[in-house]
């Protein structure tokens, strides 16, 4: 027994040796990547903190096409609202919506919004450690990732998008991972764009970034040329890799180029300088002149990605998010070439602890949020609205004009209203015509402002964005208000004003 002891002993210090050994490792790496691990950190603590801001009509757009499609199969024609009734309708992001929905059916808001921050901060932890890798300092990854931190903080709320970035992210860190190190990995980014193309339209400028790179490759190496044909020819085809296939050729013509509603949807507009994309344009012109000065430290495909995500970003705010995440992977080389590399470090101990609590930050921020009431989560959409909408609709004949960051939350929260309510935000259903009578009803222009609401016995108006118009028409006798909180206002027509 006692042979058997002493042998046992050498096993269990090796074990407690390999241990401390592990330990050690852990936190030399923690003490190493302290100012990246940081920032992903507080990056996950706000996002978790903000969970329910991140709902907003997009979210509730993405959960009722995505119980459309698990109830009835993929839509062809428009069947929910009544301006675009029986137009085509290409889902394109119906798997994004799918997922969405699915997440909340078997978790609910709690589920489906953790997954969503999940994959963003998934994005932009990934985010840096390829530019880590790519030889940045921790201090440049730091301040670079606190600019991008805020550099579109729109790119937080839930929707298909949602799976994008980390996509992107992906698809890019494999581009400049072959552009240094030549591999057959490249071709992951072939299936992923085809996933992508079920998902969000964001693939269009990616799969141009894949383009790109492959002609770079026809171009610049001639023992590339099959590597750089394959992607250059294959490229195209994955974004059509769907069940709505060749119709996605008129989706993106209409999306892309010159779309009816770009004047309505701020996003679609290019950033007008000002408070929120004050660290935008901040980025983009230290991005440039970093460039200018140091370009030499970037290959020239990267180059390409910074040039292109930033027009993509100066024609509409929409796509700042790419260029951000772009940045955060490229810009730390170059700001090492400043003083900033040359920055004495803090004590390891102090940049331990810095880690640490930061971790320790998400830890206790997860949990927190994980223990809130159902109700906590759609704080911003009582349930009291929408039951008087519903009370305001019982006659099923009642159709229903309400604005456009309403619209798919009521027609979430009241599944009855499918095919009465006026338009949601699926602003590529409605024509031209259509979406400029709703920019003269919002905005009160015109002598005859009214006649987009008419026809329709009941009006919901969101108060922040549509005061001044709750106010115009409760001027009018035939309109009474039926419910007001600090969110919404219900009116309905009188029977005077039911042809008005």
């Amino acid at each position: 027994m006692a042979v058997g002891a002493e042998s046992l002993r050498p096993a269990r210090e090796r074990t407690i040796i390999d241990l401390r050994s592990s330990v050690s490792r852990g936190l030399g790496w923690i003490e190493r990547e302290a100012f990246p691990l940081t920032i992903a950190a507080l990056y996950g603590v706000v996002l978790l903190l903000l969970m329910p801001g991140e709902l907003v009509q997009d979210s509730w757009a993405t959960l009722v096409a995505g119980r459309e499609v698990a109830e009835q199969g993929l839509p062809h024609r428009e069947t929910l609202t009544v301006m675009a009734q029986g137009v085509q309708w290409v889902d394109q992001q119906w798997l994004a919506q799918v997922a969405f929905y699915e997440l909340f059916r078997v978790g609910g808001y709690r589920l489906m919004l953790l997954a969503h921050v999940a994959l963003l901060v998934t994005a932009f932890g990934l985010a840096l450690v390829v530019a880590r890798r790519r030889g940045a300092s921790a201090v440049s990854v730091f301040l670079v990732g606190c600019a991008c931190f805020f550099v579109a903080p729109w790119g937080w709320q839930l929707r298909a998008q949602s799976f994008a970035p980390l996509l992107f992210v992906l698809v890019l860190s494999l581009l400049i991972s072959d552009g240094r190190a030549p591999s057959k990995k490249v071709f992951a980014v072939l299936p992923l764009l085809a996933l992508w193309a079920n998902l969000h339209g964001s693939v269009v400028l990616v799969a141009l970034l894949v383009m790109l790179y492959g002609l770079g490759r026809l171009v610049d190496r001639r023992r590339e040329t099959v590597k750089g044909a394959v992607l250059l020819l294959l490229a195209p085809p994955m974004v059509l890799c769907s069940p709505y296939a060749l119709d996605l050729f008129g989706y993106y013509r209409r999306l892309l180029i010159d779309p009816p509603f770009g004047q309505l949807v701020v996003e679609w507009q290019p950033p007008t300088p000002g408070p929120i994309t004050a660290v935008f344009y901040v980025l983009a012109f230290a991005t440039v002149w970093a460039i200018g000065r140091w370009g030499g430290r970037l290959s020239r495909f990267e180059r390409i990605c910074l040039l292109v995500t930033l027009v993509a970003a100066l024609q509409a705010t929409r796509s700042i998010i790419w260029f951000g995440l772009t940045a955060l992977i490229l810009v730390p080389t170059l700001l090492d070439e400043t003083r900033v590399s040359r920055a004495k470090p803090a004590h390891p101990a102090v940049r331990t602890s810095l880690a640490v609590v930061a971790l320790g930050g998400v830890a206790a921020a997860l949990l927190v949020t994980a223990a809130k009431p159902a109700a906590w989560y759609e704080q911003e959409w009582p349930a009291a609205s929408a039951q008087a909408v519903a009370a305001a609709t019982e006659d099923r004949s009642a159709r229903v004009f309400a604005s456009d960051r309403r619209a798919d939350w009521l027609l979430w929260r009241i599944p009855q209203l499918r095919g009465r309510i006026a338009f949601d935000v699926r602003f590529e259903l409605n024509t031209g015509a259509e979406i400029k009578r709703l920019q003269r009803f919002f905005g009160r222009t015109g002598n005859d402002w009214q006649a987009a609401a008419r026809g329709y016995d009941v009006i919901a108006l969101d108060r922040d964005s549509h005061e001044k118009v709750r106010r115009s028409l409760l001027a009018k006798t035939a309109i009474r208000e039926v419910y007001l909180d600090r969110h919404l206002a219900v009116l309905a027509r009188t029977a005077a004003g039911a042809d008005r």
